[in-house]
C-alpha cells in the first residue's frame, strides 16, 4: 500500500534534509550553495558552468543538488552562448527539441523567448508541469536570462513531493492506482485550418516515481491534466481541484528572482511552477533549453 511508503515522510524535512531526499549525501566542497527555502531550491555560487566537464567531480556534485533540492538557480553566468547552454544541459541529460503547447511544432534546441513591453504572457501563467501532455514528458528545462526587466515575472515552484506527502494515507492509496489524461488542448483551442501534433491525450501515474531517487511525487496539473483516466470530466473535478489547490500553498514552494546571466535548472518530474506576470512595462529575453525525459512509472 501507499499509505505505508507515506507514513515514514514528515512533511518538512529537518534543516539537513529536504523532502525525501534526506538520504541523498551532499557536501560540495567545490561552490558555494544556499538552500531558497524550507521546502525547495537551492542558488549555487562560485560556479563557472562552461569550466565544467560531464564527468568531473563538480559536475557529480551538481546533480546530487539537483536530486535533493529540484531547483537550481546559478548567478553570474555572464554571457553564455547557445552551445554553452546545450552542453549545460548535456550534464543532466539528452537536449531535445521542445514542442510548443500549441503542438504544430517543434522549436530549435535553444529557445528564444522575447516579451516586449506591453505584450502578455502565454500559458506559463498556470500551474503546470512542462509538456506533460507528451508520452516522454521533459526531465527538466534550463532558463537563461539576456534581458531581464529590474523586477518582476519571478517563477513560483512547487515541490510535488511535498503535496503528496500532505495527503492523508487514505486519500492516498485512492490515487495509487489511478492514471490521469493529458492534453496540450485543455484550456488551447485548436485552429480548424492547423495541422498539429499528436498531444491530444495521453495517460500517466497520478503518483509517479522517480526515476533516480525512486522518490514518490504527485503528476498532475491544472493547465493539462483534464481527467482521471475512466472517469468523467465531472467526476474527477472535485479531487484534481483539490489536488491543485495544494500546489499554491507557499509554505511548499520557492520562488526565483531572475536577473541577467542568471540560470535556473528545474526537475518536471517532481517540479510544478507557475510564470508570474507582473511586471509587462519592459522587455524581457529569455533562454530555454529542454532535457530529455523517460516515460513516467
Amino acid at each position: 500500500m501507499l499509505s505505508s511508503s507515506l507514513s515514514s515522510f514528515s512533511l518538512f524535512p529537518s534543516s539537513s534534509s529536504f523532502s525525501s531526499m534526506a538520504s541523498i549525501a551532499l557536501a560540495p566542497k567545490s561552490f558555494g550553495l544556499r538552500p531558497l527555502t524550507g521546502a525547495m531550491g537551492a542558488e549555487l555560487t562560485n560556479l563557472d558552468l562552461r569550466a565544467v566537464s560531464c564527468s568531473s567531480q563538480i559536475a557529480d556534485e551538481i546533480r546530487r543538488a539537483f536530486q535533493k533540492y529540484f531547483v537550481l538557480v546559478f548567478r553570474n553566468q555572464v554571457g553564455l552562448s547557445d552551445a554553452d547552454l546545450l552542453a549545460i544541459a548535456g550534464l543532466f541529460g539528452e537536449v531535445e527539441a521542445r514542442p510548443v503547447v500549441k503542438a504544430q511544432y517543434g522549436l530549435p534546441k535553444v529557445h528564444e523567448l522575447v516579451r516586449e513591453p506591453g505584450k502578455l504572457g502565454h500559458y506559463g501563467e498556470i500551474w503546470h508541469q512542462d509538456c506533460s501532455y507528451m508520452r516522454h514528458p521533459p526531465l527538466g528545462a534550463l532558463l537563461y536570462g539576456v534581458e531581464v526587466p529590474a523586477y518582476g515575472n519571478d517563477t513560483v515552484f512547487c515541490n510535488m513531493e511535498l503535496v503528496l506527502q500532505t495527503l492523508s494515507p487514505a486519500f492516498a492509496d485512492m490515487l495509487a492506482p489511478l492514471r490521469a489524461v493529458h492534453s496540450a488542448f485543455k484550456m488551447v483551442q485548436k485552429d480548424p485550418m492547423a495541422t498539429y501534433l499528436a498531444y491530444d491525450n495521453v495517460d500517466h501515474p497520478v503518483i509517479r516515481t522517480h526515476p533516480e531517487t525512486g522518490a514518490l511525487a504527485l503528476f498532475v496539473n491544472p493547465f493539462f491534466t483534464k481527467h482521471f483516466l475512466g472517469m468523467t470530466d465531472e467526476e474527477s473535478r472535485p479531487i484534481l481541484q483539490h489536488l491543485f489547490e495544494i500546489m499554491t500553498r507557499s509554505e511548499l514552494q520557492c520562488r526565483v528572482r531572475y536577473e541577467k546571466d542568471t540560470l535556473v535548472l528545474w526537475d518536471n518530474r517532481c517540479v510544478g511552477h507557475q510564470a508570474i506576470r507582473d511586471n509587462t512595462r519592459q522587455r524581457r529575453v529569455m533562454r530555454r533549453v529542454e532535457i530529455r525525459g523517460d516515460l513516467p512509472r
